[in-house]
């Protein structure tokens, strides 16, 4: 007659599982992780040679961030349009999915609008969202007007990929994150304040100075990025000129002013670019 398993046996046996399983289910979620960055790492690839190929067919050119409306359709609402730098560089890499963060979750229909949770009036087509953004002053343009730093003021043009002293060294395409958006974020950040964000705060809205520093949610401290030359890679969190709301002694920067001195010190304008200069 066979013996049959104590109750002592039985839970010990349950045990050993529980335990095994409090392991391994965290690596596995690592390893998905990983898995998922992968994926973006070489989506940002495809879409840095998307940026080069849009570039090279438009005499060297940088794509447009943003969108325009085209009167002949009838609709008057820019943000319907899918003609912004995912529109763009789209017809390079035929992938719309790439547009969109692994690591983070996606959209799953391509030709709905998808409204803006903190602008109620605001609807927006798949190219307004990705959550992968241009750096829009640092890379695509100039402003007009004196610079925060002293400089003069650029021309507001398009750059051209040639002004680079060191493409291999500008950020041109990152992850950010908008708000508490669950899918989506925004098309493109401003350098000159992503460059500063408050690095120990999440924000529930807009914020031009958060949505890059914001996707540490997924990253943590290791950001991913698309270089003007088209390679992509890792980056830090000593790229950023941080402030801290609740340490504050650990804050880099205070003012605008002390925002310039970090930049210049450290020679940050070469990964973020100068928004000031042509």
């Amino acid at each position: 007659m066979k013996k049959a398993f104590t109750l002592i046996e039985l839970l010990v046996v349950i045990a050993i599982i529980a335990i095994l399983a409090a392991i391994l289910f965290p690596v596995f979620a690592q390893a998905k992780f990983a898995a998922k960055k992968t994926a973006s790492i070489s989506g940002l690839k495809q879409m840095a040679l998307g940026l080069q190929m849009y570039s090279n067919d438009s005499d060297d050119v940088a794509v447009p961030d943003y969108g325009y409306v085209d009167p002949s359709t009838g609709d008057g609402n820019l943000y319907h349009y899918n003609n912004t730098w995912v529109g763009r560089t789209y017809p390079y890499v035929k992938n719309k999915a790439i547009y969109f963060d692994k690591a983070f979750s996606e959209i799953s229909n391509y030709d709905a609008l998808y409204q803006d949770p903190y602008y109620a009036s605001l609807n927006y087509s798949w190219a307004w969202i990705p959550s992968f953004s241009l750096n829009v002053d640092g890379y695509s343009h100039s402003y007009t007007g004196a610079g925060y730093c002293g400089e003069a003021g650029g021309s507001g043009n398009y750059r051209s990929l040639t002004s680079f002293d060191d493409p291999a060294q500008r950020l041109a395409v990152t992850p950010t994150r908008y708000g508490s958006i669950a899918n989506w974020s925004w098309l493109r950040f401003q350098a000159v304040d992503a460059s500063w964000p408050t690095f120990d705060e999440y924000v529930d809205t807009f914020s031009w100075y958060q949505l890059v520093s914001d996707a540490r949610k997924q990253y943590n401290t290791r950001f991913i990025g698309a270089y003007a030359d088209g390679h992509a890679a890792k980056f830090g969190p000593e790229k950023f000129v941080k402030y801290y709301a609740l340490s504050p002694s650990q804050t880099e920067a205070n003012t605008r002013a002390d925002w310039c001195t970090q930049m210049q010190k450290r020679d940050l304008f070469k990964f973020w670019g100068d928004a000031y200069v042509d």
